[in-house]
């Protein structure tokens, strides 16, 4: 017999109520997972998934304790009530801990869940991953193999019960498709990548374009010089740039600016970049990965301007750290079954410009256009920023040679400060979105 999962969540809460909890919530999740891999035009793996997991907050007043499993059995579910319980009632009072009232969710189809994700029969996945590493092959003889190439779906269910109120849930569904192929001249061989995500299968780039844009990305760094060390305008592309847009996020998140642990603590409301620098998040963008009606403490998402035309207007939280700091929750809280909440993004990126990628380029004079970041290197308590990274020398407006063995150094608040030109060409890589942009300067660290 089937179990209805938003039942029990409910029942769950009821359940710890009984046992002495003066506010309680229930997190389930539940789905099943896809991976096919192939090699050499060669199927080399198909695994198939399925996953579920409760996580439950118990709290004794101001005092939580918390526990998950994945065993759904009577007595696995007793035996963590009390659990709960028994952490409740050591733990610490902490009187910004809780549970969020009830809100309204916003009506409207976010469009996140693929309802024809059970109908795409696997061999309609598998030729398409065997397509695009084909295309890798097709576009250039050096292409001698990949590094991998691998087609990724999941289908998935979220639900949330709060003591006393109806529970919440929402279905979810993604894709990828990625292909790291290997150019090889001379003995020199570089790696090139591309992916493309999405909510629906239909919203993915044909896989003929995602392998041969991989190829393209390996074969441009064949040859490849290291520069001697100069400072020199950096240019990084959606992929490279959403990175450095994941860095922003994290500089933003309220629980960092709380303990004194972000570059951008006690700025807001002050000018901390370039007027081209325009940073959102958005929750409710229609078949983007980070779209959910509501956050992992079933507050409503919603769209928040973050940073205006340079200007800091706004920190993201969860429940806790919003209460902590004395300000709104926004929908910001990330939850896995076997976490509590925490901050996280939703679908956060720098707005694009009006410029033309190859505009863009066109307006240096001499700079880097980075395609692949190398390493760690970011501290974020004091925004010293330092990666490797492999890309194009720009010169007078061309692309002229590849690059690599160096390392591009700053810090992150001077980078902000020194955007200025931003793309249109806007993509998404999972939850972080950037066009392609340039700093006025940046160190290049090479010979």
């Amino acid at each position: 017999m089937s179990v209805d999962y938003v039942d029990l969540a409910s029942d769950i809460t009821r359940q710890a109520k009984a046992e002495g909890a003066d506010d309680c919530d229930c997190f389930i999740e539940t789905g099943r997972e896809l991976t096919i891999k192939v090699r050499q035009g060669e199927i080399e793996s198909i695994e198939r998934a399925s996953f579920r997991g409760m996580g439950i907050r118990f709290f004794s007043g101001q005092r939580l304790g918390f526990g998950y499993t994945t065993d759904f059995s009577q007595a696995s579910v007793a035996n963590l009530l009390g659990r709960c319980r028994a952490f409740a009632l050591a733990a610490t009072p902490d009187p910004d801990a809780g549970i969020p009232e009830s809100r309204d969710i916003e009506p409207g189809d976010l469009e996140i869940n693929d309802p024809g994700i059970d109908q795409i029969p696997l061999s309609k996945k598998t030729d398409l991953i065997l397509a695009c590493e084909n295309a890798a092959y097709e576009c250039d003889k050096r292409i001698k193999h990949t590094y991998s190439s691998a087609y990724e779906e999941q289908k998935g269910r979220v639900i949330i019960a709060k003591a006393g109120r109806d529970p919440i849930f929402y279905d979810a569904t993604s894709f990828a498709i990625f292909c790291a192929p290997v150019a090889e001249e001379g003995g020199e061989k570089r790696m090139g990548m591309w992916v493309s995500d999405g909510r629906f299968l239909a919203d993915l780039e044909p896989a003929k374009l995602v392998g041969e844009t991989a190829a393209r990305r390996a074969l441009a760094m064949l040859g490849a010089q290291t520069p001697r060390t100069q400072k020199a305008t950096v240019v990084f592309d959606p992929i490279t740039a959403s990175e450095v847009v994941a860095e922003v996020f994290k500089s933003l998140d309220g629980e960092r600016v709380i303990r004194g642990m972000s570059f951008l603590g006690d700025r807001l409301g002050q000018r901390i970049g370039s007027e081209a620098a325009t940073f959102v998040d958005d929750g409710r963008l229609p078949r983007k990965l980070g779209s959910r009606p509501f956050d992992g403490e079933g507050i409503p998402t919603r769209r928040v301007v973050a940073i205006e035309k340079g200007l800091l207007k706004s920190y993201f939280y969860d429940y806790r750290s919003s209460r902590k700091a004395g300000a709104t929750p926004g929908g910001n809280a990330r939850r896995g079954f076997a976490s509590i909440p925490q901050v996280g993004e939703n679908n956060f990126y720098l707005i694009p410009g009006r410029l033309a990628r190859q505009d863009l380029i066109e307006g240096v004079r001499d700079g880097f256009l980075v395609t692949r970041l190398l390493g760690f290197g970011v501290n974020l308590t004091t925004g010293d920023y330092s990666r490797g990274a492999e890309g194009l020398w720009i010169k007078d407006g061309k692309v002229c040679h590849p690059v690599d063995g160096v390392t591009i150094a700053s810090n992150l608040g001077e980078m902000l400060e020194g955007i200025q030109a931003v793309g249109s060409d806007l993509r998404f890589y999972g939850r972080f979105g950037s066009p392609t942009f340039a700093v006025r300067e940046m160190t290049i660290a090479g010979e």
